[in-house]
């Protein structure tokens, strides 16, 4: 086996991958119907339903040619049972989940000595990035990147240390630590694998792997169903009031979140205070902030702590519902989110369509996202 296909079997949405799988002279109908590629189209059926379940999509130990192309074949399988099952949700959650197991298998691969060198230059190769690496004090490395490459790459990522503001810039180059390079690269695969799916596959072809498909349908159906009944249920089984209850701005961002959609950071801080103030505990939120692309989980806490007072702050409240148009995170009566409304209901589906029911005479009576929940709360008990 040669080290190009270990390597790029790891890595299936490199260019590379795709030409090697093409000069193999494997065809779509060998892929989709001879039975000496049922390991690679399994393969390609549970990384989507590690996708759904886990967020995230393994990188198993590959000790032949054989694992090797196994891996390599099942990402074009998996492109096309994601595209037969037609689900946007599943779109971004699949290209969410390759990215980040790929974004963590790349910081593995940097920390146990493997040239990174060799490694940034070829992503920096792949996605059309102007990049140089430096070596700092202690042989540490550090990548520069030129700032229009830059800007273009973080344009989605939402936390204020992104804001080019907030970086070094010297020269026209922007400093990156070497962690910072990888994160940027996780969101340009995230929207190479996302930019082309759904694929136009031919319903005959999906037809004839519907037996891999409805399986998958039912593993989302679940996933679904968990967060449309249950809202925000915890793992330790605590159901927060009724998700129905909540004003459909913070009932979208949350949504968003759910599906692993950038939120603005003031839209976070915002659904933050508002599950703090009715009563969600810091773990209950923390868990809402795990699909988010940019998730870290120090930095979350930090600031899902400081939000809630635990860092000698005042505790605070969410915002009013005039701080919510100005930073464009009211969906009625003014600009919503930067999602349309088909898109936000995602897992939330039952509580943003019942929230947008009565946003016309609930939202126009208050001023404030938790007056609405208190106000729809009492009308639920007068019923």
């Amino acid at each position: 086996m040669s080290v190009d296909a270990l390597h790029i079997s790891l890595y299936p949405f490199l260019a590379a991958a795709s030409n090697y799988v093409k000069e193999s002279g494997i065809t779509l109908d060998d892929l989709i119907t001879a039975a000496a590629f049922e390991r690679a189209r399994l393969r390609g059926k549970e990384r989507i339903r590690e996708a759904i379940r886990a967020r995230t999509v393994r990188k198993p130990k590959i000790l032949s040619a054989a694992q090797a192309e196994v891996e390599l074949l099942s990402y074009p399988f998996a492109r096309i049972l994601v595209s037969c099952i037609g689900d946007e949700r599943l779109v971004r959650r699949y290209a969410l989940s390759e990215s980040k197991s790929a974004y963590e298998k790349l910081l593995e691969e940097s920390s146990s000595g493997s040239s990174s060198d060799d490694c940034i230059n070829e992503l920096s190769r792949e996605f059309g990035m102007r990049v140089a690496v430096v070596r700092q004090e202690r042989e540490r490395e550090q990548v520069k990147i030129l700032f229009s490459d830059y800007l273009r790459f973080t344009s989605t990522l939402r936390d204020k240390r992104w804001k080019l503001v907030n970086r070094g810039l010297e020269k026209g180059w922007v400093n990156l630590r070497k962690a910072e390079f990888f994160r940027i690269v996780q969101e340009a695969i995230y929207e190479r694998i996302k930019k082309d799916l759904p694929l136009d596959v031919p319903g005959a072809l999906c037809d004839s792997i519907r037996s891999y498909t409805e399986d998958l349908r039912v593993e989302l159906a679940n996933w679904q169903k968990k967060y449309d009944e249950s809202g925000f249920e915890s793992t330790s089984g605590f159901r927060v009031r009724d998700p129905r209850y909540f004003p459909p701005c913070i009932a979208a961002i949350l949504s968003n979140l759910k599906e692993g959609v950038n939120v603005p950071h003031s839209a976070r801080f915002a659904a933050t205070a508002f599950l703090l103030n009715i009563g969600l505990t810091e773990d209950e939120i923390m868990e809402l902030y795990k699909n988010a692309p940019d998730f870290d989980e120090e930095r979350t806490r930090y600031q899902v702590e400081h939000i809630a007072g635990d860092k000698g702050s005042v505790r605070y409240t969410a915002p009013s519902c005039d701080t919510m148009r100005t930073y464009g995170n009211c969906i009625k009566p003014l600009q919503g989110l930067r999602v349309s409304p088909s898109r936000a209901r995602g897992g939330m589906g039952g509580a943003l369509d019942a929230a947008e029911s009565h946003s016309d005479d609930v939202c126009e009576r208050i001023t404030h996202p938790l007056s609405y929940y208190k106000l729809k709360v009492k009308m639920e008990a007068k019923k």
